[in-house]
């Protein structure tokens, strides 16, 4: 019945989603009177068929209850595929440093219908459009409640199917075309100086994820080992 019970356990494990937290450092834009625009921290998870980003800020986001709905909320994607961008799917003024690339592009808003999360998957380089909130859906979805912004893509769009390590960074900023990223989860200080300034990415993070193969091994590993230990 025990080992039944453990298969059961390494089964569920397979088939669960999988989570980490990027904290960010707080007040640390050129106007910190945009809380809606300082991320806190973000979580990254995924299931065998999505990837999910959930974006924590200072502010509120819901007018109705006396926060401010007009950020914009981006992620740029490295898969490590070759040929990676220098440049972002909106174009704005960001520099990705150190000859970093990425190969998509999230530009996602906080005023979809008055209050709501609406947002654009783009392939890189090139910006070419692959799915949006206001197309099809089925590639990029979310919400926005007060405090945070959920962002859920397919991981077929992005080709990462298998076994994977993504870098990314995750960025705040306001609505008009030539903004920089306000707020960069990827570095704890001034990403930039003002609105007419050009961002600064830092490293990229990266984030990993084991198939549900590798975690049944995993599972499996421990129902040995206690079979040693019971030996």
């Amino acid at each position: 019945m025990k080992k039944i019970l453990a298969l059961l356990a390494v089964a569920g494990m397979s088939s669960a989603a999988m989570a980490d937290n990027y904290g960010d450092a707080q007040n640390d834009l050129f106007n910190n009177g945009f809380s809606h625009l300082d991320i806190t921290s973000v979580d990254v998870t995924h299931t065998a068929s999505t990837i999910t980003f959930e974006i924590n800020v200072r502010g509120d986001m819901n007018p109705g209850t006396g926060g401010s709905n007009w950020g914009k909320y981006m992620i740029g994607i490295d898969t490590g595929a070759a040929g990676g961008a220098s440049d972002n799917g909106w174009t704005r003024p960001i520099n990705w440093t150190g000859g970093q690339g990425i190969d998509f592009w999230v530009g996602t808003w906080a005023d979809n219908g008055g209050y709501g999360m609406g947002g654009e998957l783009r392939s890189q380089p090139g910006g070419a459009l692959l799915d949006a909130t206001y197309t099809t859906g089925l590639l990029i979805s979310g919400s926005t409640s007060n405090f945070k912004q959920t962002i859920t893509l397919s991981r077929a769009a992005l080709g990462l199917t298998g076994n994977d390590t993504f870098r990314f960074d995750v960025m705040s900023s306001g609505g008009g075309g030539g903004d920089p990223g306000v707020d960069h989860l990827s570095r704890s200080d001034l990403a930039t100086s003002d609105w007419s300034v050009a961002s600064d990415s830092g490293t990229l993070l990266s984030y990993t994820i084991p198939s549900p193969s590798v975690l049944a091994l995993a599972g499996m590993g421990g129902l040995v080992a206690a079979r040693r230990r019971r030996a």
